[in-house]
Order: structure tokens, then C-alpha cells, then sequence
């Protein structure tokens, strides 16, 4: 299926793509070392990824991530370009969080930030830095940021927006927090947890059993996130098991960002979970089709308006 922004040449412009959507998350640099073999520093961050993959789809889509006193000025002007908006990006005086994501045989994969946890959390989202017009986004993907400012800001967004809450969590922070991350999971729309996540959650294998329990907290719609192996979508008490089409992969470490945020920009416009899954996975094989955030950037000059 096209893409509905494609459709710009057309004089009679869809009035569902102007339904609007923040991705909120951090910025950061990453090198990948596959195989032992460490690749050249490439800019990503969770919230770049979603953004990027959500305009695809989406007019209307806005960053929200602090910046580093380091980042280069080149990374927002790309942003920008691409259609993003950027405007109230939260300054700290701080470097840009610069992670190493070594992936192993067995297809799990270990995050080693260069800084420490307090370093992380300064660089992250807080009710503090989010501006007005947030609040009035039709929907919002809550990226994984540092344990303290999800558990700050998913109840705070709750309260005081009626936007679309789609969550997306981190596995480092899951051991000794279970009652915490399900009290924030009982306040989104969406949950979209990856395999591992929704396994230590629900406390089974079992992952259509891990998407009902994580459902009954209150989400619509759970999304449980397989890598290569797909997604489980369980939306109206249906679960569907859809696949992924496996490509190589020269980056893997935005794949989850970028579905989350084309799932969500997806799910705005229909309302159609499964669908939804299938554009996320389209946007993860862009995604690890480069190092960091290049091969989205790339086809958002394709396809944008």
C-alpha cells in the first residue's frame, strides 16, 4: 500500500494525514559492533527513528528529545529537512549520550552507554520539558528513555492529554521494577513491548497469554515486537501473528524505534492494528538498511513532500 503522503501531487490531499503525532525519546550516538567488528559512529536515538518512520505516513509529526551541547548543528538541519518538526527541543549542557550495541550470535544484543545512568536520565524527557502544544498531539510514542523519567511522564501525559499513549519500553531497566512498568503499561493505549519485555512482564513464555495479562491492565492494544520473527498483535480480543520479511541487516539498532513510531502513525490513521504491524515492519527494514538514522533519512527524501 502506498504511502498516503506520496499522494502530494495530488491536489486533494487526504485530510487524514494531518492527524498529528510526537515521538519523545532521546537523541544519541551509537556505534554497532557486529561480530567483534565496531562500526564508525553513526547518529541515532530513539526518537530520531520513530520520527522519521512516522513521517513517512504522517504530515504532521514533532520531535520531542533533549540536545546535547555536542550534537552537530547538521543533525537537526537533516531532521528538519526531513519534515520533522523540531521547535522546543529541551538544551542541557551536557555531551550527547553515546551508546555501544554489541550484537551476539545468538541474536541478543548488549547496551553499553560510554556515560553513566545519571547521565542518561539528565538527557531524557520530564513533564518539565514538554511544551503546550504536546499535549494537544492527536497521539504521542513514548520511546524508552531512563526508568525515573517514564515513570514521571507516562502518568503526567495521561493526566493532562487526551492523545493516543503508545509505549515502548527498555530491557535494562526490567529486573526489580515489574509493579512499576506494569502501572505505567495500565495508563497507555498501546503497548508495545518487545519479546523479552512482555516475557518478564507477564511472567510467562507463553506470549499470547503475556499480550492478554499485559491487556487487561487497560492497553487497547498490545504489540508484542519478535525481531525477524515479526510481531503479536492483540487488538479486540484477536491475536494475530504477523511476519516480517527477513533482509540483511547492516544496523540493527533502531528496528523497534522505527516500528513503534510508523505502527503508531499507522494505527492514527486507521485504527487497524495489523495493518499498523505490517507498516512497522516496513519502516524496521528501512531502519537497519544503514548505520543509525541514514537509510530513513534517505527515503524520507524520496517520499516527502
Amino acid at each position: 500500500m502506498p504511502d498516503p503522503i506520496e499522494k502530494a501531487g495530488s491536489t486533494e490531499k487526504p485530510e487524514s494525514t494531518w492527524k498529528s503525532l510526537v515521538c519523545i525519546g532521546n537523541l544519541t550516538i551509537d556505534e554497532a559492533v557486529h561480530g567483534g567488528v565496531p562500526s564508525e559512529p553513526a547518529m541515532g536515538g530513539d526518537a530520531a527513528y520513530a520520527a522519521l518512520a512516522a513521517r513517512r505516513i504522517l504530515r504532521d509529526v514533532t520531535m520531542l528529545a533533549p540536545v546535547g551541547n555536542d550534537l552537530p548543528a547538521t543533525v537537526l538541519d537533516q531532521l528538519s529537512a526531513a519534515g520533522i518538526a523540531i521547535d522546543d527541543l529541551p538544551e542541557r549542557d551536557l555531551p550527547t549520550v553515546r551508546n555501544t550495541v554489541t550484537y551476539h550470535d545468538d541474536g541478543s544484543r548488549t547496551w553499553a552507554m560510554h556515560d553513566d545512568d545519571a547521565h542518561f536520565d539528565a538527557l531524557s524527557v520530564y513533564p518539565a520539558d514538554v511544551p503546550g502544544s504536546v499535549l494537544d498531539a492527536d497521539g504521542i510514542v513514548l520511546s524508552a528513555m531512563s526508568l525515573e523519567s517514564q515513570l514521571a511522564l507516562t502518568p503526567w501525559l495521561r493526566q493532562n492529554s487526551e492523545a493516543a499513549l503508545y509505549l515502548d519500553l527498555q530491557e535494562d531497566y526490567l529486573q526489580g521494577n515489574r509493579e512499576a512498568l506494569l502501572a505505567i503499561v495500565a495508563v497507555c493505549d498501546v503497548f508495545l513491548p518487545s519479546e523479552i519485555e512482555a516475557v518478564a512482564l507477564a511472567e510467562t513464555t507463553d506470549l499470547e497469554r503475556a499480550a492478554r495479562f499485559l491487556a487487561g491492565l487497560g492497553p487497547s492494544v498490545v504489540v508484542i515486537k519478535r525481531a525477524d520473527k515479526g510481531s503479536l498483535v492483540l487488538q479486540n480480543d484477536v491475536v494475530t501473528l504477523v511476519p516480517s520479511t527477513l533482509v540483511d541487516a547492516v544496523d540493527s539498532t533502531g528496528a523497534g524505534d522505527a516500528f513503534c513510531g510508523a505502527f503508531a502513525a499507522a494505527h492514527l490513521l486507521s485504527g487497524d492494528a495489523v495493518e499498523a504491524a505490517n507498516r512497522g515492519s516496513e519502516a524496521a527494514r528501512v531502519a537497519i538498511s544503514d548505520f543509525g538514522i541514514a537509510g530513513l533519512l534517505r527515503l524520507s527524501a524520496e517520499v516527502r513532500p
